[in-house]
């Protein structure tokens, strides 16, 4: 739509209809000298543009370490080229030589995973331990896996905690909440239940599934934390709506009861039956399923398919009932 502007200087024609104003195209932005014209292909799926570009990169004297890390991860996944582990590991180590801190952390799991070429979890720890030291927070959260899990069945749970401080102060939810679980059995770690809600809290912002569950209920009962029903009630939903079986079991119960929500059998039925489908059962709601109304149980299982259609498939029983348990590795 013209300006008002353009339409008080154009000239009238002798119909008395003003002209058009003409178009006026917008300049062309200037190209960015310093843009990664690789990575910007990557990102937009142009994997074989990208591949050539970073190539670029890599001839004679130049020795981009970026580039090679890119290279190893289009090798990696197969993507415009055929798939090929071994050449993927070997540009992760040529960039992880040059100090580049996600091949670093990408030859680590190479060598955790036996990935082109042999498992090695000394050399993976060692890989995660470098990464880490100049801000590779997925690297410190893997390290914290691995001491965790520890050699000879022998927990680091000091190292695990360092590790996994660290990269809570990187902002990598999944730490945060392996920390928080440390800080509250106080293992490797003085025992802090405060400090431990408050990094549960903060992977909860990030929705950390397992943090939602064990932050709502830290968030109900007030433990360590301010009590807050709703807050809590709000926690378990959006756990919930992730498919989490513990939280779909909780929030039936608070709409059973009417805690935190307004009272709703339907709305506790429906939760209570897709926690049920991933094989957490609930003899109380069971019971108190019975005693609805033909009307909610008509409208129990309108919300239950509904959510279920939204959700997607099931998650594996193990994996939805899993609120809270050992970390592992994060690729």
């Amino acid at each position: 739509m013209p300006s008002l502007r353009d339409m008080m200087i154009t000239t009238p024609t002798p119909s008395g209809v003003p002209n058009a104003p003409e178009e006026k195209k917008a300049p062309e932005p200037p190209v960015d000298p310093n843009a990664d014209l690789a990575y910007g292909a990557f990102q937009r799926g142009h994997y074989i543009a990208a591949m050539a570009e970073a190539r670029k990169r890599v001839e004679g004297r130049r020795l981009d370490p970026a580039a090679m890390t890119l290279i190893g991860k289009l090798y990696a996944d197969g993507l415009g080229v055929g798939r090929n582990e071994a050449e993927a590991a070997r540009w992760f180590e040529r960039a992880a030589a040059l100090g580049d801190r996600e091949a670093m952390f990408a030859l680590g799991l190479a060598r955790l995973q036996g990935v082109g070429g042999e498992k090695d979890p000394k050399e993976a720890a060692d890989w995660f331990a470098k990464a880490g030291e100049i801000g590779q927070s997925e690297a410190l959260y893997n390290l914290g896996v691995m001491r965790l899990q520890g050699e000879n069945g022998r927990p680091d749970f000091k190292g695990a905690a360092e590790a996994f401080k660290a990269a809570s102060e990187a902002g990598q939810a999944d730490a945060q909440y392996a920390y928080a679980a440390l800080l509250k059995e106080g293992s490797g770690v003085d025992k802090n239940v405060e400090e431990s809600v408050l990094w549960l809290g903060r992977a909860a912002a990030q929705d950390q599934i397992a943090a939602l569950v064990e932050y709502g209920i830290a968030r109900f009962n007030g433990s360590g934390v301010e009590k807050d029903e709703a807050d809590a009630a709000r926690l378990f939903e959006r756990a919930a709506e992730r498919g989490n079986a513990i939280a779909q079991n909780r929030l039936a119960r608070l709409y059973a009861y009417g805690r935190g929500v307004g009272r709703d059998p339907a709305r506790a039925a429906a939760w209570h039956r897709l926690a049920r489908a991933q094989g957490l059962s609930d003899a109380w709601l069971e019971g108190f399923v019975q005693t609805l109304s033909e009307a909610d149980r008509a409208k129990a299982d309108e919300l239950s398919k509904r959510w279920e259609a939204r959700l997607g498939p099931l998650p594996a029983a193990e994996a939805a009932l899993a609120g809270s348990g050992s970390p592992a590795p994060k690729p």
